[in-house]
């Protein structure tokens, strides 16, 4: 296999909150649901803007893709052997929807290409993915948020030239969840990303198998992973389909003819790229039939840079408050109300929406609510007329089209959350984002240092390399903080997991979503990988160093902003 070195590497890159009697439950039964310090807060929900002019040459009618549809996202059996081709020449039937990106994953299933595919796979399975790069530029999966060895995981050094393979090989130890995949390459990740190369892989186990029996929520695939038409509805039954929806966001910037475009400006090299037209699973304007049951919907942000300010919303814009299950690293202990929650890039939610009381002809709407996006390093906004971060907009449309019967009642509890490990005494690791220059050129910082990171592929790191240094395998605190004139960093560290602890200096919306004492949402309350940082704020984390993959590691702790991590933003961890 070949590798990239920093002077081949150089030359590359320079070519290319809520009331108990909305759910139906007395507020007592309401309140048992969380711990008492994480009880939510009921906040104000301000109505968006009228939804009717956004988006407005989508009419919300096209059928969401599902995995299993079409050869897009098909569903593929993750435990089994397969081979991936990085590529820019799919090949794909001409009625295909959505219609193939420019850039994407490409296999082969039952004679059948898909691109992209849905990996289904159990823990305690193996991953075996062979990754065949047949692009003019390096390329490398990322398996964002999977807990192995640093090799395997998708480090951003391990890049494959033009031609060259790799075979991932990934022992599951994670709890179920979905895990997206996508492009990494510093210099080519915002390119390959916004041009199509994402998708999902999904973990299941028997703890969530049970929490989702007792909702009558059949998991994604359970009728057979293989199946390309395992997750269609029913014909003779309209919208007794799938009761367990991935969501994949995306956004991007489209030509006349709609064709991903990517031109990244100044600004979008700086602060991120954020496109003028958001899809779900691969499509704008998607609508998705429902019925009067409980649904369980899986966020996924895998937009470049953009922040989502994720809800439900009635056509007029009233919000419809909803349970939220699960974050990054799996479920949470309980079900926690919520009406909004943010999520970075490459941060994951799975919520739960009661349509009990529903009725046919009802629409719902899951929406992006607006905010303060505070990106002052430099202006980032969608298009002209179009939907640019913070600013209000449809995502999905939900259509009730059947009552049916269904009366069980919602969880209490969902499953034994695994305990947090000890939290050390000391001071923290203190590692702080800000915006300066190296030898005249405008970089992002750590600790007032460039970010490093070395191009080349051993493991050990030199003495004089200025990598932050775990000196042993026990749980550090680690406190990063964002400089008030900065952007929103959504940071991840690749092949560990992190519980927040407490943020602090937040801004007002972020604030305002706060459940106990220590500042954090209902989202800071679960396993994490990627943890968004604002401008200003300061957010302390536990990382548990102790079930690390086996060996000597060289973890990477990078801004999962793409044209960020692109621009350099990627820091090396050296782990004993």
């Amino acid at each position: 296999m070949r590798r990239i070195g920093r002077r081949r590497f150089l030359k590359l890159a320079g070519i290319t909150a809520l009331t108990g009697a909305a759910w139906g439950l007395r507020p007592a039964a309401l309140a048992a649901q969380a711990e008492p310090a994480l009880r939510p807060v009921s906040v104000p929900l301000p109505p968006p803007r009228p939804l009717a002019g956004l988006h407005s040459a989508a009419t919300f009618d096209t059928p969401l893709p599902l995995p299993g549809d079409h050869s897009f996202m098909g569903l593929m059996d993750g435990g089994a052997r397969i081979e991936l081709s990085a590529t820019s020449a799919p090949l794909l039937p001409t009625d295909d929807i959505p219609p193939a990106p420019p850039l994407c994953f490409e296999t082969e299933h039952d004679r059948h290409p898909c691109w992209n595919p849905t990996l289904l796979i159990q823990r305690g399975a193996s991953l075996r993915v062979r990754l065949v790069n047949r692009l003019d530029a390096p390329t490398l999966l990322r398996w964002h948020g999977l807990l192995a060895d640093w090799r395997m995981g998708g480090h951003p050094v391990m890049m494959l030239l033009p031609g060259a393979s790799f075979e991932y090989r990934v022992t599951l130890r994670n709890r179920a969840g979905v895990y997206p995949y996508h492009a990494i390459a510093p210099g080519f990740s915002g390119r390959q990303t916004h041009q199509g190369m994402a998708g999902l892989c999904i973990v299941d186990d028997e703890e969530e198998r049970a929490a989702l029996a007792a909702m009558d929520i059949e998991p994604l695939g359970a009728s057979g992973a293989g199946a390309f038409q395992a997750a269609l509805p029913n014909p003779g039954s309209p919208g007794l389909g799938p009761s367990d929806i991935p969501l994949l966001i995306q956004d991007r910037r489209l030509n006349r003819n709609g064709v991903p475009v990517y031109a990244p400006s100044l600004d979008d090299r700086v602060s991120g790229l954020v496109g003028d037209v958001l899809t779900v699973n691969g499509v704008p304007g998607a609508r998705l039939d429902v019925v009067t049951r409980m649904y369980r919907l899986r966020l996924v942000n895998m937009c470049n840079a953009r922040i989502l300010h994720a809800g439900l919303a009635r056509a007029g814009g009233a919000p419809l408050p909803f349970l939220l299950m699960g974050t990054d690293g799996g479920m949470l202990e309980r079900p926690l109300p919520a009406q909004r929650l943010f999520l970075g890039p490459g941060e994951r939610a799975d919520i739960l929406v009661d349509l009990r009381a529903a009725s046919p002809g009802d629409e719902w709407y899951v929406v992006n609510l607006p905010f303060d996006p505070m990106r002052r390093a430099g202006a980032a906004s969608g298009g002209a007329g179009s939907p640019g971060e913070g600013e209000a907009a449809r995502l999905l449309r939900l259509r009730v089209v059947q009552r049916v019967a269904y009366d069980l009642p919602l969880p209490v509890r969902l499953c034994d959350f695994p305990a947090a490990p000890p939290v050390p005494q000391g001071p923290p690791r203190r590692l702080h984002v800000s915006r300066g220059e190296v030898m005249g050129r405008p970089a992002w910082l750590l600790n007032g240092q460039p970010f490093a990171m070395r191009h080349d592929t051993r493991v050990d790191l030199p003495d004089d390399f200025p990598a932050q240094r775990v000196p042993e395998r026990k749980p550090e605190v680690w406190e990063l903080s964002n400089d008030a004139v900065s952007i929103p960093h959504a940071l991840h560290l690749s092949g560990y997991q992190l519980r927040v602890l407490e943020r602090s200096g937040s801004p007002a919306h972020v604030a305002a979503l706060a459940v106990d004492p220590a500042g954090r949402a209902a989202a800071d309350t679960g396993i994490k990988d990627t943890v968004l940082v604002w401008p200003g704020e300061t957010v302390k984390v536990l990382v548990d160093f102790r079930d690390g993959p086996d060996g000597q590691q060289r973890a990477a702790l990078y801004s999962r902003m793409l044209e960020c991590l692109d621009d350099g933003m990627v820091q090396d961890v050296a782990v004993p």
